[in-house]
């Protein structure tokens, strides 16, 4: 009996050293849902909120929340966290539109959707406040921010391969216990294939690769942990990737990123980037011929896209006016009504102008933690990660007026883990030579 029961004590001390998975873990998992598993992939049960990185930040909404509760309160001046501060509101704000529409005589269609909104708001706030709250130190910090410049060379790898062969390939992938909708697949303009990796669009997919770009930009130029090809294949395929996605909501946010950017870097880098990306337009310019036109014609000539935009507003008004304090209902402006492509216009009309101050709080909020973070002294690369915040939400959140992002999962989810991710930069900044203790604080 001896035998047996000293194996099963040695495997039960291992199990006991184990620590308990901590906010990097958490938010890895979620950011591998996000972009590995086709966004029209969800459990058929539970509809349009089975989506497996959804669940995921709503099973870490409740982590977060049983922490909180079983956390002794302290005693003392508590520091402001102006993230959390700015989703709460979000949230009350959401939860407010939510009771408008519950007494108002929406079709029923209408009526399911807020439901289902509501939930999506809980997920995205989930994430945000795991984020915040349980990356407490530079080097988890660090870790999360190396792996999802990873994953992110690997995403935009795969729309490459997509461009040149012009086959979806997600449509292959199979994942036990999730079904398909047929929402994803490349798309086409210009005559040019228009990749969508694992996204519903390829709107969303340029658009989440140029949230992640000022992240892979700094770990190449300030991070000498890793190899320089590790550093840099992320930085070449994204870089490529958003000039061949044929988008131009992309472009103008990978022009924003590299302005936030450009100023902090060595003069040697600045110069050796221009001339990068000068003989990258003319790789461009040769290998894919056409392409050059098109993205000036782009710029110079007016579409149907542009239209629309452009047309929208009074429709958008007409919505607006019967209830424009707390709006009709997150998520109950259905496309049938009208694609407005602009989040603040949708949010204006969904939450009211409550609602759109509370998510212009939350953008403002993370922008300006990250930012002023970034002027205290660190050592690098940690120090350049706050411009690098700074760069990949203004990406994210000048995209909001170019399409509706919230209908968008990989590029929401993306805005609101970023977000998450400035507030846990400025806390790391501010309790910098404090010690830290692992998970939730």
């Amino acid at each position: 009996m001896a035998s047996v029961a000293a194996p099963r004590e040695a495997t039960g001390a291992r199990f006991s050293q184990l620590s308990p998975p901590d906010g990097v873990t958490v938010v890895t998992w979620f950011a591998i849902l996000l972009y590995v598993v086709p966004t029209d992939r969800r459990i058929e049960a539970l509809g349009g909120a089975g989506a497996p990185a959804y669940l995921l930040a709503l099973a870490a909404l409740l982590w977060w929340a049983w922490h909180h509760l079983q956390k002794p309160a302290h005693g003392g001046r508590q520091q402001v966290q102006w993230v959390r501060v700015a989703a709460f509101l979000f949230v009350g704000a959401c939860l407010a539109s939510y009771a408008k529409a519950a007494v108002t005589a929406l079709p029923a269609a209408d009526i399911s959707v807020a439901d289902l909104g509501l939930v999506r708001v809980a997920a995205l706030v989930g994430i945000l406040l795991v984020a915040n709250d349980a990356i407490t130190s530079e080097e988890r910090f660090m870790v999360l921010i190396r792996r999802l410049t990873l994953f992110a060379g690997l995403y935009a790898t795969l729309g490459l391969v997509q461009f040149y062969t012009g086959i979806s390939i997600v449509d292959t992938w199979q994942f036990p216990g999730l079904t398909a909708s047929g929402t994803t697949g490349i798309g086409a303009r210009a005559g040019f294939v228009r990749s969508a990796a694992t996204a519903t669009h390829p709107l969303e997919y340029a658009v989440v690769l140029t949230m992640m770009l000022p992240f892979c930009l700094t770990v190449a130029i300030r991070d000498r942990s890793r190899s320089s090809f590790l550093r840099w294949f992320p930085v070449a395929v994204i870089t490529l990737s958003t000039v061949l996605s044929v988008t131009r909501s992309a472009l103008l946010a990978m022009a924003v990123v590299y302005l936030v950017l450009l100023p902090s870097w060595p003069p040697a880098v600045r110069r050796a980037a221009g001339a990068i990306l000068t003989l990258g337009a003319v790789v461009v310019y040769v290998a894919v011929p056409g392409m050059a036109g098109t993205i000036v014609g782009m710029f110079t000539n007016s579409d149907s896209s542009v239209t629309s935009r452009t047309e929208s507003y009074d429709d958008a008004m007409q919505f607006f006016v019967v209830s424009p304090f707390v709006g009709r209902g997150f998520g109950t402006f259905l496309p049938s009504y009208r694609i407005l492509d602009n989040q603040y216009l949708v949010s204006a009309v969904e939450i009211g102008v409550v609602g759109l101050l509370a998510l212009l709080g939350v953008v403002v909020s993370a922008t300006a933690v990250a930012y002023f973070s970034s002027r205290i002294d660190a050592a690098e690369p940690m120090k350049a990660m706050g411009l690098a915040l700074v760069a990949s939400m203004l990406a994210g959140s000048m995209n909001f007026a170019l399409f509706d992002e919230f209908a968008f999962p990989q590029a929401c989810g993306t805005v609101f883990m970023v977000a998450g991710l400035c507030g846990a930069y400025a806390n790391i900044r501010r309790n910098a030579g404090k010690p830290v203790t692992s998970g939730l604080p």
